[in-house]
């Protein structure tokens, strides 16, 4: 008996964090006037937590990107030896998704947050990491922000440059 109570509060923090990382993850994005945050209710486990709009003059672009949050309760002591893989299921779903997509990492002991990319806005091609575990991690902050927008923008650009 006490190790399933331990069991379901042990998946009660857990939720709670992924939540916490989810609300922090709306934070460092909407911090920015030309992104619309939507919020994804999925009743898997895998799959897009966030999608973000492009807005420009106060209208969407039609240019999006995906996030996926996760969470952890403490802080790391190298960011860059934390192994991120994905599942048969998620890479599945992920290559099929005609946007890029990053996942968003976040820690409850001091609310930084990480982030590398799954799906690679590269050239005309919105490239799946096969090997996400040797993406590096960046810090999350407001001019990585900037740089996730800056290299969605470009892709897009490429995109519409090579439909011409």
């Amino acid at each position: 008996m006490r190790s399933e109570v331990a069991a379901v509060m042990k998946r009660d923090l857990q939720d709670f964090i992924d939540e916490r990382a989810e609300h922090l993850a709306v934070v460092y994005l909407t911090r920015r006037q030309d992104l619309v945050i939507e919020r994804m209710r999925m009743t898997a486990d895998y799959g897009l937590d966030i999608l973000v709009t492009i807005v420009r003059d106060k209208f969407p672009t039609g240019r999006v990107f995906g996030v996926q949050v996760k969470g952890q309760d403490e802080a790391f002591k190298d960011i860059q030896k934390l192994s991120l893989s994905l599942t048969q299921k998620e890479t599945n779903y992920f290559q099929d998704l005609p946007f890029p997509v990053c996942v968003f990492l976040f820690t409850m002991e001091n609310d930084k947050g990480y982030y590398k990319w799954i799906k690679y806005p590269v050239g005309e091609l919105n490239q799946l990491l096969s090997s996400i575990e040797q993406e590096r991690w960046h810090p999350l902050d407001e001019y990585e922000i900037g740089q996730i927008v800056d290299d969605v923008n470009s892709w897009y650009d490429a995109k519409s440059h090579s439909a011409a």
